[in-house]
């Protein structure tokens, strides 16, 4: 068993190009055990948004704080804390803080066994 608090977790700016504002927090990830599954902790600062991307892997996000602009495929929705959302795999996805405090989600990511 691995036990921490998200206060003693590392935060990393993410600079992938097209991200603006976006920090990340690796809670679970393969160096401690999680051989399938990563679950990581976004912030999005007042105006921050992450890249408009697609990739093989899918997303379960579950909204902790804030309000965002999720784009997903064609569509677009307002989300807020309490939200679920589901990202299937190779769907054009963007998260936008539309508020005036900081967007905060958990998100897993399926990572290979190796």
């Amino acid at each position: 068993m691995y036990v921490t608090s998200v206060e003693i977790v590392r935060e990393s700016n993410v600079d992938l190009e097209g991200a603006c504002k976006v920090k990340v927090k690796y809670l679970l990830h393969k160096d401690v055990g999680a051989k399938r599954l990563q679950l990581r902790l976004f912030t999005l600062d007042v105006g921050g948004y992450t890249p408009l991307e697609k990739h093989a892997h899918e997303h379960e996000v579950f909204m902790l704080q804030g309000k965002a602009l999720v784009k997903g495929g064609e569509q677009e929705v307002e989300v807020k804390a309490g939200n679920v959302i589901f990202i299937p795999s190779y769907e054009k996805h963007q998260f936008k803080n539309i508020g005036n405090e900081p967007v905060k989600f958990l998100c897993t990511k399926e990572t290979s066994e190796e």
